[in-house]
């Protein structure tokens, strides 16, 4: 109900409550035990109060916020900023976990391609940094909302748009090799006769994970917690595939059977005649070159 309904109702009752009463009874104003009186006095008392709370609310909005967000609040949020990007060189780096040029290029490419928008209240670069900060220091949620001075409901929210928003892109940045040498191998005299058919490396990485308690003993390895991703990359350390959720007791080579076994684009592409460098948790197999185990080697570019 908008405000206009609410005094119309009200008034209303005030013009009912003035209007003599339809019964024989009459109002005795002389006494102050009268239960007419009293009823009258109450009914009014109640209706004072309730226009006096609408008059007070009328400039919030229907959530009870304030329409225009708090300035000594905002200025401390834009101080925190500050201090984030531009105070000192490494501030963004151990804050973020990324430089500050890399984070507003990031910033950037949300805004343009509109996965990102600012908002009243958040701009899109608050809406990042409280995303990489709850990443890269696994903060909870009420530990960002000190940080930025936000509610736990505001971090969770844009936290949810962010996520959507980093997973709109993978396609842009995460792609899969072709068929071609890399520059890195192709430029390097010292490495070209060795490498010319490496198309990139694989290795497995563990991701510390919070988990419901009827599977985390599956998730539990000799790292705690954790999920065991497998990744793939470029001699330029470029991801070119990501495959997460397997749990961290899980062997690497399983994993790889699994990342093979999914139809494309899901599993891993394997070109013929090229192969991917892996560590020793994987076995040499058509695609795949992995160190001969108790072999020790040397490189010196």
């Amino acid at each position: 109900m908008d405000l206009q309904l609410q005094l119309a109702t009200l008034s209303l009752l005030l013009v009912t409550l003035r209007s003599p009463p339809s019964s024989p009874a009459k109002m005795d104003l002389s006494n102050p035990n009268d239960p007419l009186l009293n009823a009258a006095v109450a009914s009014i008392i109640t209706v004072i109060t309730i226009i006096l709370t609408l008059m007070e609310n009328e400039g919030n909005d229907r959530q009870g916020n304030a329409k225009k967000p708090s300035l000594i609040r905002e200025q401390w949020r834009q101080a925190h900023m500050y201090r984030i990007l531009t105070a000192r060189p490494n501030n963004c780096v151990h804050y973020l976990r990324m430089s500050s040029g890399a984070f507003y290029g990031l910033a950037n490419i949300l805004r343009s391609n509109g996965s990102l928008h600012d908002t009243f209240y958040v701009c899109v670069e608050e809406q990042l940094a409280m995303f990489l900060y709850m990443l890269g220091h696994k903060a909870k949620n009420r530990v960002c909302g000190i940080e930025f001075i936000r509610s736990g409901e505001t971090i969770s929210r844009y936290f949810n748009k962010v996520l959507g928003a980093i997973c709109s892109i993978q396609e842009r940045f995460v792609k899969q090799p072709g068929s071609e040498t890399p520059m890195e191998i192709r430029n390097a005299a010292e490495w070209f006769s060795y490498f010319e058919d490496c198309v990139g490396m694989i290795d497995g990485t563990h991701i510390q994970a919070t988990l419901p308690a009827s599977i985390v003993a599956r998730f539990r390895g000799r790292k705690q917690v954790t999920q065991n991703v497998l990744a793939a990359c470029t001699p330029d350390k470029k991801f070119t595939y990501v495959l997460a959720g397997w749990e961290g007791c899980a062997n690497d080579m399983t994993i790889l059977k699994d990342v093979l076994s999914r139809p494309p684009p899901h599993g891993l592409k394997v070109i013929a005649g090229k192969y991917y460098l892996a560590d020793a948790g994987y076995t040499t197999m058509p695609g795949f070159i992995a160190p001969y185990r108790g072999v020790r080697y040397y490189f010196n570019p």
